[in-house]
Parts: C-alpha cells; sequence; structure tokens
C-alpha cells in the first residue's frame, strides 16, 4: 500500500505542475511509464483476492478500501503541492 500511494503522490504531483506546463512527452514518460511502473496494482489485487479466498472478507474490504482513500488523498496532495511547484 505504501508504494501505490507514493506513485500516487509522484502522479499528483507531476499532474499539478504540468497543468501549468504541458508537455505530452513528458507527461508520457513519468505519468504513465514511472508512475505506473513504481505501482503495484496487481500485487494489492492478488493479496485481496487471496484475502477473499481465505475468507477474510472484512480485511480483504479494509485493504482495498485504505487503498482507495490512501491513493485518492494522496493524489489530490500531489496536485497541489505540484501546482505550488510550478511557477
Amino acid at each position: 500500500m505504501a508504494v501505490n500511494g507514493a506513485a500516487s503522490g509522484v502522479l499528483g504531483v507531476l499532474a499539478g505542475w504540468l497543468m501549468h506546463h504541458p508537455q505530452e512527452e513528458l507527461w508520457l514518460w513519468l505519468g504513465v511509464g514511472f508512475t505506473s511502473s513504481l505501482s503495484t496494482f496487481s500485487t494489492l489485487m492478488v493479496d485481496v483476492t487471496l484475502l477473499l479466498r481465505n475468507g477474510h472478507r472484512q480485511e480483504a474490504l479494509g485493504l482495498a478500501g485504505a487503498s482507495v482513500v490512501a491513493g485518492y488523498s494522496l493524489l489530490a496532495l500531489g496536485k497541489v503541492l505540484g501546482e505550488a511547484l510550478a511557477p
């Protein structure tokens, strides 16, 4: 969950900064390339699936929910930071 949160935060900073400096190629390399390789969304889905298969529904829901909330929160925070860094 920490790596997914970090990827969301980095993506938010890039989105906030690139809103003021639109560069499609930079967005593709950093936004899509770097942060998607940093993110471990597939591992999260495997963890949730294993928890569900082993009868741990509450833990699976908690992990999925916490990941979504943390990821979106860090994305929004990163976007604000990226906008603040843009001249």
